[in-house]
């Protein structure tokens, strides 16, 4: 195979990879229970768990690692605390906290 054969297999080769990464950066990332659980670890879901207001949540999620609360924004997919609040409400807390309108 000489160079030109080399030439067409990377031809070949690029947009099909570039084509993989534009689908796995497209496809839409599902919140689940078990997601927000690793990224908050069991300790903190216990806090979010006892916390009888909204603000004691607010205070457990902004004590987070900074790694910890990348990997919520990108879960997310939003930099909004009311989001993580309504997701925490939906998988992980039984009672409703009512979320204050600021």
């Amino acid at each position: 195979m000489g160079d030109s054969g080399l030439i067409v297999i990377v031809m070949m080769v690029i947009p099909s990879m570039a084509f993989v990464f534009l689908i796995t950066i497209l496809k839409t990332q599902k919140v689940t229970k078990e997601k927000i659980e690793k990224i908050f670890g069991e300790k903190n879901i216990l806090k979010i768990k006892a916390a009888k207001t909204e603000e004691e949540i607010k205070e457990v999620i902004r004590s987070l690692h900074k790694s910890q609360k990348k990997k919520l924004k990108t879960l997310l997919e939003s930099h909004d605390i009311r989001d993580v609040i309504k997701a925490l409400e939906e998988h992980i807390l039984e009672k409703k906290i009512e979320i204050h309108k600021d």
